[in-house]
């Protein structure tokens, strides 16, 4: 994979913009021999000014630094575009810009200053080809798929590509190689044990108490269903989507219209991000977006000893100070 010193990553199929930022860690570490230092950045609360002066600051403890700003869509006005794109066309010499944006483009300036060859777009799955991807994972993970069990699976799962794979890779888990998965294995499955998948967890967050909350991620824990990067991931993506919900319902989109836009068809599914929508206002899941990136760099670095204990307090810093969490320990001692 070649390394360029900036990308463009648009379209809302979110597993694949995964796959490909992974994809380009590994070629980053390959190349360099260590991995790149990480900086996650959003734009509705960082501005250009902000990330320009990331990009320009080398850093003391990496050879190679990658870092993502999120929404890259609210990049607008003569100025901001005008220094972003002189940074495009005489970049750090360490650094990986990706900018990124669910939409598939972004200011017409901006296009033109990053060019059609960095720019990957991820579309989402067409209906009609969701039943045979699940049903190619299914067999790639040693599974029997049967209509019936696709359809289960597609009703009971977010349509997105991450989300089907977990589902995929749990089924994967509790049945044995070249069982046959129908509704009821996938009922058994997914459905009567939901409090044991990562994304339930945004479930409980949603409409359930702070000790729901805790008991289903002690399931997922206990179980191995998810360790603490996966679980992360999940409730960031949930709370992403969440703020996108939001700025539909603000532009004057209708709840069931935005709910269409996001793939959201089941009455499940619908009943859990409307009761998200009433507990949590856009402020808020932007702070806990912002939260939740902060623990997943701290989960990476201290490893799994402390995921419990980190995860415990990322759940009563989403359901109870709604974002409003200092992570870090005071400066001064840990003891005052």
């Amino acid at each position: 994979m070649r390394l360029e010193s900036a990308y463009l990553l648009a379209g809302p199929e979110a597993g694949k913009r995964a796959a490909f930022v992974d994809e380009l860690r590994a070629a980053v570490k390959a190349a360099d021999g260590a991995a790149a230092e990480e900086h996650r950045l959003y734009a509705y609360e960082s501005g250009v000014g902000e990330l320009l002066a990331l990009l320009r600051n080398g850093s003391l403890f990496a050879s190679r630094r990658l870092v993502e700003y999120r929404f890259a869509e609210l990049v607008k006005g003569k100025e901001d575009l005008g220094e972003l794109a002189a940074y495009l066309a005489s970049p750090a010499p360490d650094a990986i810009l990706l900018l990124e944006t669910d939409q598939f483009y972004v200011e017409k300036a901006l296009e033109e200053a990053v060019g059609k060859a960095r720019k990957q777009t991820f579309f989402e799955m067409f209906e009609s080809e969701k039943p045979r991807w699940v049903e190619r994972r299914l067999r790639a993970l040693g599974l029997e798929p049967e209509d019936s069990g696709v359809e289960a699976l597609l009703e009971l799962v977010e349509n997105e590509s991450s989300a089907l794979d977990a589902a995929c890779s749990r089924l994967a888990l509790v049945l044995p190689r070249g069982a046959s998965v129908g509704e009821a294995e996938v009922e058994a499955a997914i459905a009567r044990n939901r409090q044991e998948d990562a994304f339930s967890l945004f479930d409980r967050l949603a409409t359930g108490e702070l000790e729901e909350a805790l008991e289903t991620l002690d399931a997922v824990l206990s179980d191995r269903r998810g360790d603490a990067v996966q679980v992360i991931s999940a409730l960031t993506w949930s709370f992403r989507r969440l703020v996108k919900l939001h700025l539909l319902l603000e532009s004057g989109e209708s709840f069931e219209a935005a709910c269409m836009k996001h793939q959201l068809r089941s009455k499940a599914a619908q009943r859990q991000n409307g009761a998200a929508l009433k507990r949590y206002s856009r402020a808020e899941c932007e702070r806990i977006v912002r939260l939740a990136s902060d623990f997943d760099a701290r989960s990476r670095s201290l490893g799994s000893a402390y995921e419990r204990t980190l995860l415990q307090l990322l759940a009563y810093g989403i359901l109870v100070k709604k974002g409003r969490l200092e992570a870090a320990p005071p400066a001064a001692s840990p003891l005052d």
